[in-house]
């Protein structure tokens, strides 16, 4: 029977949903006065529909006609469909694991002959006379500026109007000198800000000062934004992001890092840590690392220490956590399948699977793994091996397992490289003397590609904005600032152009940064910059090309009478009453010859 009636009123089963029946059942006990027989434990029935997928019920057929109505009481009805529901559900359809298996008999392959393209792209290439100023402006694009002026703008706004506090608004030339300010300090380090502002001769930056007032720097400290508070998923939310306050910096600097450098043959994956020492849910605390508290970041990157990808860890997360190694690896390098590459890392990505994985998707691997892992084959103990031996399996799966003896054992997992390969390497012996013992290609080359992200951080933490705040977002905004520097330094390598250390090539980064507000200040006194911070030899000034080569504000001004800074030499000394009241270098300026001119367009 898939119909009944209760008080006359008739209730057909075809088509309803266990929900809809539920809610059914309840109208009509509403309307019934309860007894005995009609008691329900509420719990079982709540039970009953936590417990089905779908809500379908399938169809009751009772005795008697399929269209036959019968008066029934209210508990035998609830009875009957509790005890006649078979839940239908969606079959889960799981990949089941095959573990390898291992021997000495099978040969692993030799990865092809890397083609793709890499290095440099062909858009940077053809930027007219490349500065370091510009190549970080292919990472740091105007856009980017542009929305930190109007989410800075935006806040001071709604600041105003929670607080009535009236404000200045700010601009790209502003944004831009604040920045450039930042990596100066990077630079010349001090305790506190505030000590570039000081009364005290011996703390006091005059170059600073002349850029901008501490009380202008301090609010634009405290006002810098990048998203919108107002727009902020609520915490509960399924699309609340622990890194909204900085998801634009994120995603706009993830695009021109991939963007700007075609990456060589050899990349690795390792963590980098950024310090900060506050509460936030987001830090990490690594004993080993150098840096041991703060935000960890996992990156991908080149052996020229170019940061190619980079990935922010926000904790553990139900979905994710099962194979946190295998899904970083996966995420940072999804854009580099069927190319070829050849990939390093430690034991805390590898595994087994992830080998596998990798090799099915052209992408060539090579790690320490932990013996604690599964489908690894059994090895000999430590204690029966002698300095220099190794053992080595092979799998089914194109998968070469390998220990080596050193001081230590090394475990070493691959998809590409031929455990029977060996050199020879150097060690010290106990007395002094050193001796060469055989070590599998495999541990060679991890270990000779294996440090491309601490090179990275090398040239990072040499000149970093090391700039404390209880903004816990400010950390990560400063290191992805010094981040971008450190990318254009390595594509400025990579070019064809006058070598230059990180120190200066930094300088010009915050020259560039700082050329329109320099040139805005017209006729500035010789005072306003001492003359030793823009000096590189007593007879020749230097001057950012950005500064040097803008058109407009330059205007010739009256000095004391000075060699030429383009025409003079020790052999033939010009002097020349004329400067310029921007750059403050002394010009020829005449009609028979406008050094002036010259100075300012090549």
């Amino acid at each position: 029977m898939s119909r009944f009636r209760v008080d006359g009123i008739s209730y057909n089963l075809r088509d309803m949903t266990l929900d809809e029946l539920y809610q059914e059942i309840e109208c009509i006990e509403e309307s019934i006065p309860s007894d005995s027989e009609s008691e329900v434990a509420v719990s079982d029935a709540e039970e009953l529909v936590d417990n089905i997928e779908g809500g379908e019920v399938e169809e009751i057929v009772l005795s008697g006609s399929e269209d036959s109505e019968s008066d029934l009481p209210l508990a035998t009805v609830r009875d009957l469909i509790i005890n006649n529901v078979t839940p239908i559900t969606t079959p889960i359809i799981t990949q089941v694991y095959s573990p390898p298996t291992w021997s000495n008999d099978y040969k692993p392959t030799a990865p092809p002959i890397f083609t793709h393209p890499s290095g440099v792209p062909a858009f940077i290439k053809n930027i007219d006379k490349p500065t370091p100023y510009t190549l970080f402006q292919q990472l740091v694009p105007e856009g980017f500026i542009e929305n930190l002026v109007f989410q800075t703008n935006l806040y001071a706004e709604q600041v105003k109007q929670s607080s009535g506090k009236n404000y200045v608004p700010t601009n790209t030339t502003e944004i831009n000198t604040f920045l450039g300010i930042n990596m100066l300090m990077g630079i010349k380090k001090s305790p506190s800000y505030k000590d570039y502002w000081s009364t005290a001769p011996d703390l006091n930056d005059a170059f600073i000062c002349s850029l901008m007032n501490l009380k202008r720097f301090s609010w634009l400290l405290s006002h810098l934004h990048i998203n919108d508070n107002s727009l902020m998923p609520p915490r509960a939310s399924l699309n609340f992001d622990k890194l909204f306050k900085i998801r634009p910096m994120i995603d706009a600097l993830s695009a021109t890092f991939e963007n700007c450098l075609l990456p060589n043959q050899q990349i690795a994956v390792d963590e980098s840590m950024i310090k900060f020492k506050g509460r936030n849910s987001l830090k990490q605390y690594m004993p080993k690392k150098p840096i041991k508290r703060g935000y960890k970041v996992w990156i991908l990157a080149d052996k020229s220490g170019y940061c190619l990808k980079f990935d922010l860890y926000t904790g553990k997360t139900n979905s994710q956590e099962n194979c946190l190694g295998s899904r970083v690896i996966h995420q940072l390098t999804s854009h580099l399948r069927r190319k070829n590459h050849m990939l390093y890392f430690d034991n805390f990505f590898n595994n087994v699977p992830l080998m596998e994985d990798l090799k099915r998707h052209d992408i060539h691997a090579v790690g320490t793994v932990n013996m604690a892992r599964r489908y690894l084959p059994t090895f000999k103990p430590d204690r029966t091996m002698n300095r220099g031996e190794f053992q080595w399996f092979t799998s089914n799966t194109g998968l070469a397992a390998i220990k080596w003896k050193d001081n230590r054992a090394v475990h070493l997992i691959s998809n590409c490289h031929d455990p029977e390969n060996l050199s020879e390497v150097k060690r010290k012996q106990k007395n002094g003397s050193t001796t060469m013992i055989p070590c599998p290609d495999a541990v060679i080359d991890y270990n000779r590609n294996m440090n491309y992200v601490d090179k990275f951080d090398q040239l990072l933490s040499s000149y970093k904005i090391d700039r404390r705040s209880k903004k816990w977002w400010h950390r990560i905004f400063f290191y992805l600032l010094d981040a971008a520097v450190v990318n254009a330094y390595c594509i400025y390598k990579l070019l064809d152009l006058p070598k230059i250390t990180a120190k200066d090539f930094r300088r010009a980064v915050i020259n560039g940064l700082l050329a329109k507000q320099l040139v805005s200040r017209k006729r500035r006194s010789s005072n306003a910059i001492p003359r030793t911070l823009i000096q590189v030899k007593k007879s020749k000034p230097f001057i950012p090309p950005e500064v040097r080569l803008c058109s407009s504000k330059h205007q010739p001004a009256r000095s004391s009478r000075r060699r030429c800074a383009l025409c003079s030499t020790k052999a033939k000394q010009v002097r020349t009453d004329w400067i310029c009241s921007v750059c403050q270098v002394p010009l020829c300026l005449s009609k028979k010859k406008s050094c002036f001119q010259k100075y300012h367009i090549n």
